[in-house]
């Protein structure tokens, strides 16, 4: 029964806007956005990365730095040579030197090799083909299978453009999709962008729009539920304080479980969420209450990649102690900087435990409010006798 009990006090570590220092609640966490999109998002488009360009009904492949090309000279006496475009975008061949074709489709190079050709011989007669694809290649993780096939790459990776080439084709021609795929939250990164397509829409209903043409430089994420794509930070009173990898729908409920669960002393009722967002590191708080008392599931968020869950004792006016023992875990784990501001010297979680008047001497206090408090002037909170023992 006691097992039971811990088990559902356990399911009750969620995000809920809890206490601040200045009595203020801080934000709630915003609603995850929709995971499973119906209108695909404009993505842009790199003409130097384009694999390549639409002439009559057929596209053509672009040729690049490092592809390799097969080039036969039919005159007198037949000349075959296999070359690599050089990293400057120039080739050499028979009597040529140094002709930039980078850029070029392949039926633009034959035309190119036989003008440059025509120098010096009569009419001459070229063939040009793309033996080796290199210059664009794209990246793809996650959730594809590994069939282990001799000498035929599968599995995740990195893979050439050869021509006009889709997400779907190019997953496919990996090995496929692995059974725990989640194809409606397939991410696209391009650039300093992000963007996530639902394949699954493609399959049931062919809307070609999910299904976007790639380009080089891309990298495709396949998250799969049982994968460990995602990397939570749990700290303070909780049984086993570390550095977890997830799955990429993880909430904070299974975060809490993987950490061992609360400790006695834990405040589950102001449970801190820091993120960092586009406009800096955010934090938030999450009323764990709330599912033991009211089993309000909602509290269970799901959980972003570099997400720091911070577990107090009491409220957050002791929290200074907490984070003096973990900078070291973040400095190893070298979390993104903005992270380090939240409680670094300058940033919104800046502590002094210095005396405050009218106070004992050891009383914590934030010289700065917390993020999503009051703008006022910070409370201090005095540690309790218990916690007097305790230390």
């Amino acid at each position: 029964m006691r097992c039971c009990v811990k088990l559902w006090a356990l399911s009750a570590i969620i995000i809920g806007m809890g206490m601040g220092c200045g009595g203020a609640r801080p934000p709630e966490l915003p609603p995850p956005q929709a995971i499973a999109p119906t209108v695909a998002p404009v993505m842009p488009v790199d003409p130097m990365h384009q694999s390549y360009v639409e002439k009559g009904p057929f596209p053509e492949y672009i040729v690049g730095p490092d592809d390799e090309l097969n080039i036969v000279l039919r005159d007198v006496q037949l000349v075959r040579e296999t070359i690599n475009i050089r990293p400057d975008g120039n080739i050499s061949f028979s009597l040529v030197e140094n002709l930039f074709v980078a850029g070029m489709t392949v039926s633009e190079l034959d035309s190119a090799l036989t003008r440059a050709l025509s120098t010096y011989l009569r009419a001459p007669k070229v063939d040009v083909q793309v033996t080796d694809h290199r210059s664009k290649i794209v990246s793809l993780i996650g959730a594809v299978e590994n069939l282990n096939q001799s000498g035929i790459k599968t599995g995740q990776g990195r893979y050439p453009l050869r021509n006009k080439t889709r997400m779907l084709d190019i997953i496919l021609e990996a090995g496929g999709a692995a059974p725990d795929a989640q194809l409606d939250q397939v991410q696209l990164i391009r650039g300093s962008g992000s963007f996530t397509f639902n394949l699954q829409r493609v399959l049931d209903t062919g809307d070609i729009s999910h299904n976007p043409v790639l380009q080089g430089s891309d990298i495709i994420i396949v998250p799969g539920a049982s994968r460990l794509t995602k990397k939570v930070v749990v700290l303070g009173e909780v049984r086993s304080p570390d550095v977890y990898l997830m799955a990429n729908d993880s909430s904070l409920l299974e975060a809490l479980s993987r950490a061992g669960g609360l400790s006695e002393v834990a405040l589950g009722d102001d449970i801190r969420i820091i993120r960092g967002t586009e406009d800096g590191p955010h934090m938030f708080t999450v009323n764990f209450q709330r599912i033991i008392s009211h089993a309000d599931l909602r509290q269970n968020v799901v959980l972003d990649n570099n997400d720091i869950v911070f577990v107090p004792r009491s409220f957050m006016g002791d929290v200074n102690d907490v984070l003096t023992k973990v900078e070291p875990l973040l400095n190893i784990l070298l979390l993104p900087a903005t992270y380090r501001q939240l409680y670094t010297t300058g940033g919104g979680l800046r502590l002094d435990t210095g005396e405050v008047p009218g106070t004992s001497v050891g009383t914590q206090v934030f010289t700065q409010p917390l993020p999503g408090t009051s703008s006022g002037a910070a409370k201090a909170v005095a540690p309790s006798p218990e916690e007097e023992e305790e230390e």
